[in-house]
């Protein structure tokens, strides 16, 4: 048995919410602009840890922790036929005291300012939409949209054999031919296939090469469930909607 009693269970998180914010509008309503600060505190934070026996992965309780930054929308229509958006977020995600025994015990221990996994510090995105008449009075939508994020760690502060998730970013594109009651959209996902890790499958530990020996969990010879999860490869499709009238 990997789990010891006091590792089967995990308190409920409790968070406080501040935010301070304003939306505008400029040019007649052709520019829009909203942005915002936001606090986050966090009370009894569920992280993901490991147990003292095997290293098997669990959920657990982290104590206090912190998430703040700023967010930044906008939007403006640039001519009758042209529009576009752009949104930009940054986050400062980490512990604000110290969680020992959170990989499984001894002297492995998450300190106060480690940074919080699964938490990109920068995140963007980016798009436009074209619209015209044609073929008599149907509607042409093409639009493009880019999404972007920065490095995430695999592992509260990366330790105990985390790691750095590299940062990447997404482009789709569609267009589609719309009319009263239908529409049929031609879609391109990950337009230039970017290859890229979106998260990691427990660590190196589980092929016995953790930073900490008593963090392996497999003889070296074993490989089991360590990998990287990637994120979707180029995806073309086409959809068709319909609206029946009931």
């Amino acid at each position: 048995m990997f789990v010891l009693p006091n590792e089967q269970i995990f308190a409920a998180d409790t968070t406080t919410n501040l935010e301070l914010g304003f939306k505008s509008t400029w040019l007649k309503n052709k520019l829009h602009f909203n942005t915002a600060l936001f606090n986050i505190d966090w009370d009894d934070a569920q992280v993901s840890g490991a147990t003292v026996n095997g290293q098997q992965p669990i959920t657990t309780n982290a104590g206090k922790a912190n998430a703040k930054g700023l967010e930044i929308a906008t939007r403006a229509i640039l001519s009758d036929d042209l529009s576009a958006y752009a949104t930009y977020s940054y986050t400062q995600a980490e512990l604000t005291e110290n969680v020992a025994g959170l990989f499984g015990g001894g002297d492995i221990d998450a300190l106060s300012g480690d940074r919080l996994p699964k938490s990109p510090e920068n995140q963007f995105s980016f798009g436009m939409k074209y619209s015209i008449e044609v073929l008599d009075g149907k509607l042409l939508d093409v639009i493009y949209g880019f999404t972007a994020q920065s490095d995430v760690y695999s592992k509260i502060g990366n330790r105990e054999s985390g790691e750095s998730i590299a940062g990447y970013g997404l482009s789709n594109i569609s267009a589609s031919i719309s009319d009263d009651d239908w529409a049929v959209t031609l879609y391109v996902d990950n337009l230039f296939d970017k290859y890229a890790f979106s998260s990691v499958r427990r660590d190196q530990g589980d092929i016995g090469l953790a930073i900490a020996p008593d963090g392996n969990s497999n003889g070296t010879a074993i490989m089991r469930n360590y990998g990287h999860y990637l994120v979707n490869p180029r995806k073309v499709g086409v959809k068709f909607t319909y609206n029946f009238e009931l």
